[in-house]
């Protein structure tokens, strides 16, 4: 009879000791993307021939963007560059910018991608970064600046000029059943990049009107670019199956 109990008394206490050991831990860890502390690094650089300039480093916990701004007489200035971030760690990131307008300082520096999703607005939604009160950018020197300014293109105001494309980047996210952004707002002319990711099954990028046809495979950022050659309101669409809502996964594309 002793024997029996002192053996329950046993089992008992071992298992209590194996529950302690695996007791569930309910404090909530944060993600390695919000531990991740925004910053961007640069360096003095030559413009390339393609109008590229290359960030060496930059680091951000949510989905953002990096802009280009110029700087003359000590102020901040016009964008005249920018491409996005996702949410990591990323090293020589290459920016597209206006030639025309480089000067010889230029600042990189980080902005927030909110609503609307994928689209960079600012001065608008997607503000500068801030940290400890302190705005996240960095700027450097372009070292042939005198080069560029000797091949800029001369502009006169006697005939009025036609608009001029520019480089349109957007985050399209794909996710059941819908395109985040929906809608797309470009000008004829521009230069319209789409960074195509899925955050679940593997969907489609079909826009037809420009021969379009990506497929976009879960946790893979893919880069399209053509040109906005013409005007109207084009939809684009998911055309591989994705689930009861793909037929009504699609968006606008609207160039103006």
């Amino acid at each position: 009879m002793y024997r029996k109990a002192a053996l329950l008394i046993s089992t008992l206490s071992t298992i209590a000791l194996l529950g302690a050991g695996c007791a569930k831990n309910n404090t909530p860890s944060p993600s390695t993307k919000e531990q991740i502390i925004p910053s961007i690094t640069t360096e003095n650089q030559p413009l390339t021939e393609n109008n590229q300039v290359v960030i060496k480093e930059a680091s951000i916990g949510q989905d953002g963007w990096i802009a280009i701004h110029t700087k003359e007489n000590g102020q901040l200035g016009d964008i005249i560059g920018y491409t996005s971030l996702p949410a990591g760690k990323d090293t020589k990131i290459k920016i597209t910018v206006d030639r025309n307008k480089v000067t010889p300082s230029l600042v990189a520096m980080l902005h927030y991608d909110r609503d609307p999703k994928g689209a960079f607005e600012s001065p608008g939604a997607d503000g500068p970064v801030i940290r400890d009160q302190q705005v996240i950018m960095q700027e450097f020197t372009i070292l042939n600046q005198g080069e560029i300014t000797k091949k800029a293109v001369p502009t006169t105001n006697t005939t009025p000029t036609s608009y001029v494309g520019v480089r349109k980047e957007f985050i399209v996210t794909a996710k059941q059943w819908s395109f985040t952004p929906a809608v797309i707002k470009v000008k004829k002319g521009d230069t319209v990049v789409l960074k195509l990711k899925s955050t679940d099954v593997t969907h489609g990028m079909f826009i037809p009107d420009f021969n379009i046809n990506e497929t976009m495979e879960p946790g893979v950022m893919k880069t399209i670019e053509f040109e906005a050659d013409k005007s109207g309101t084009f939809t684009y669409s998911c055309n591989i199956p994705c689930g009861a809502g793909h037929k009504a996964m699609s968006g606008k594309l609207i160039i103006e």
